[in-house]
């Protein structure tokens, strides 16, 4: 039961506070009248929020249990969700995607430490693929949801709802965490914000610029997907939606079978595959014709979530516990600083060619710099994990 609830709340992080955003916008922009450049400015908001929440998240790791931070976490995405439920107008709106993305930080955070806890680390990268799929399940029943709930209220507009919907799932999902989750404590670490912790990971400077560039490959793509289907593949809203559902059924599929294949392979070697795919699939989508489009949604559907579940596994290859939230947390740093530029940069890119095609060939083009950068990596940092680094034996706070 425990192990279920926690895989779960990855789903209000990325698939809610997230993803929601991207599936919902083309309905957002017809009804409250914005640009594809004041769409792409929510969800650069969402990042924008994470920042902070971060560095937060990183401050409280060293003297917090992970599964508190995981409840707080829920319970602001809870509130953000509501307010994008409720949203008269756009500033409400960017209101309650703020707090949704602020709430990713402390789920996401610590979500792999408490996962992984007592896990084998030849098992961790398909517990923490298993962990991210469910994002994929998210995707898929938000998907076929949206599209059942609007043709029942025969509205290909409706966007609301589902937000309450969502918001209603994460307050259930709060409470199911503060109710029947209790974890083993962990050791108290020195620490926070703290360079040394993610310094004992092996090749840390190169894992983390290309978990910072994929930022910018993965939320550009989610950003607009939906909205490159509709305008340049020529499909209806329904079609679109199903398209996005298809994307979660498939990474469902696949987030676990990458962590299975880099437990055996090692994490090196899937992810350049991972990011190679990610590549060709925002090649197809700028290329604009029917198929590839839909194809290309769906081939980074299937493998979106794989990189960052192999960054998330090297790490904790090489850290425990605490020290691992707190090494995370100062990638997600990086990470969160690149991510803000993405959804802009798609809007505006998109609103001054006409289409999708210049903003999916630069995201092919970030790909290749971050193949570039994980080619360098240690392979045999990358295959054969690495003692922990200890916990601090500085008095507990």
């Amino acid at each position: 039961m425990s192990t279920l609830i926690i895989s779960t709340t990855t789903i209000v992080s990325h698939t809610f506070a997230r993803s929601s955003y991207g599936l919902l916008l083309p309905a957002i922009e017809d009804s409250l009248n914005i640009s594809h450049a004041r769409a792409g400015f929510g969800g650069t908001v969402v990042f924008l929020a994470f920042l902070p929440a971060t560095l937060l998240v990183a401050g409280l790791a060293s003297r917090t249990e992970p599964i508190n931070l995981m409840r707080a976490g829920l319970a602001v995405a809870a509130v953000g969700l509501g307010l994008n439920a409720l949203a008269p107008s756009y500033p409400v709106l960017l209101i309650g995607l703020a707090l949704g993305g602020a709430a990713g930080a402390g789920i996401w955070v610590p979500a792999p430490t408490v996962a992984t806890a007592g896990v084998a680390p030849e098992r961790r990268g398909l517990v923490i693929g298993l962990l991210t799929a469910t994002i994929g399940v998210g995707i898929l029943v938000v998907g076929v949801g949206t599209n059942l709930l609007r043709s029942a209220m025969n509205d290909q507009g409706l966007w609301r709802p589902i937000w309450a919907i969502e918001a209603g799932v994460a307050f259930l999902l709060f409470v199911a965490l503060v109710g029947f989750v209790r974890p083993e404590p962990t050791p108290k670490v020195s620490g926070g914000i703290n360079l040394n912790h993610l310094k004992s990971v092996p090749g840390w400077r190169q894992i983390t610029v290309a978990y910072a560039l994929y930022a910018i490959a993965g939320g550009g793509f989610f950003s607009f997907v939906v909205a490159a289907l509709e305008q340049d593949g020529g499909l209806d809203r329904s079609h679109t939606t199903a398209v996005f559902a298809v994307m979660g059924l498939v990474g469902a599929v696949f987030a676990p079978l990458t962590g299975l294949l880099s437990d055996r392979v090692g994490r090196k070697p899937v992810m350049l595959g991972s990011v190679a795919i990610v590549g060709s699939a925002a090649a197809a989508i700028a290329s604009g014709a029917v198929i590839a489009v839909v194809g290309g949604a769906i081939l980074f559907g299937a493998i979106a979530s794989s990189f960052p579940t192999q960054v998330a596994a090297y790490v904790r290859d090489h850290a425990d516990a605490r020290v691992f939230s707190g090494a995370f947390a100062t990638m997600l740093l990086f990470f969160s600083v690149t991510a803000i530029s993405a959804p802009s940069m798609m809007g505006v890119l998109a609103d001054l060619t006409g289409s999708f095609a210049i903003p999916y060939l630069t995201l092919a083009g970030v790909s290749l710099l971050i193949i570039a950068t994980v080619a360098t990596l240690p392979s045999s940092a990358s295959q054969s994990p690495t003692p922990s680094l200890p916990a601090s034996s500085s008095p507990e706070s």
